[in-house]
């Protein structure tokens, strides 16, 4: 698949995430849904669930998520991250302001799994949906559309909002992919079934010359022959596209079959050993 091809499957992808999300706009109400990707459900036409928001309130409310789990465990199963470059709809936003690709600040990736373990605490701690307070999604999908329909006011919540969306809009300039790299609850959720997830990427090692192309292709600073389906990566398949050798392709796959899973990184201009090509 040619570059340009994948990358419009990829927006119309995103267009359907973006619209079911916001299919409040035909009348339907809400539902119990959970959407795959992070998404406010105080939105004023969503009709679907955000799976972080849900957990607090779950977590408050003194309920085993049971539900939710076997959501995010099956969505997890079958596209791992591929959620966050393929649907989610502040993902696309993140995309649209991904005006260059940083390689810097690799080593914060984690601090998502921070904010995941945080909004928990919080949400067991002060018995409030803290994140959601927080949450630059909510800022975009919730609080800036009912401002402007005049529902919401000029206050201290309102301006929180505003404070942390800017601030995230910001880093997203900055920094291509900046909130799904380092701050997204959802994206540390996914991540944990990354490589054993159905869909993802796979190497034919014997057509890769370590070339690094795709390293710079790559909008969350990886380095796909290097790291294949690593918890950061968001199989949008930008490597794929701008491998000219065919190294790279992306698809469904069984887990852990040769070509997706690591290798060891050998000296300068050595090749892949451990996966044999045109598997």
């Amino acid at each position: 698949m040619t570059a340009g091809k994948l990358r419009r499957l990829r927006r119309g992808s995103q267009g359907l995430g973006l619209l079911l999300g916001l299919f409040g706009f035909t009348g339907i109400g809400m539902t119990h849904l959970i959407f795959p990707g992070l998404h406010c459900y105080a939105c004023p036409l969503a009709v679907t669930v955000c799976p972080i928001g849900l957990l607090q309130n779950l977590i408050i409310n003194g309920t085993v998520p049971l539900y939710l789990f076997g959501a995010v465990a099956a969505y997890g199963l079958v596209l791992g991250r591929g959620f966050c470059g393929w649907f989610c709809p502040f993902g696309t936003l993140n995309d649209l302001l991904s005006f260059r690709k940083a390689r810097f600040f690799n080593a914060l990736s984690p601090l998502k799994f921070m904010v995941l373990l945080g909004t928990v605490v919080a949400a067991w701690r002060f018995a409030d949906t803290m994140f959601c307070k927080l949450c630059p999604a909510g800022g975009l999908e919730a609080s800036l559309p009912y401002f402007g329909l005049g529902v919401a006011k000029l206050n201290t919540p309102f301006l929180v909002h505003m404070g942390t969306l800017g601030a995230v809009l910001v880093g997203m300039v900055l920094v291509s992919r900046f909130w799904c790299r380092y701050l997204c609850p959802m994206g540390a959720l996914f991540s944990l079934f990354n490589r054993l997830s159905l869909f993802g990427l796979r190497l034919k090692a014997g057509k890769c010359a370590g070339c690094g192309v795709c390293a710079r292709a790559c909008p969350m600073g990886l380095k796909p022959h290097r790291q294949i389906n690593n918890t950061d990566c968001i199989k949008c398949g930008e490597c794929v596209g701008a491998c000219a050798a065919g190294a790279l392709e992306i698809g469904f796959f069984l887990p852990g079959k040769e070509g997706r899973v690591p290798v060891r990184a050998l000296g300068v201009g050595a090749r892949p050993h451990r996966v044999p090509a045109d598997q």
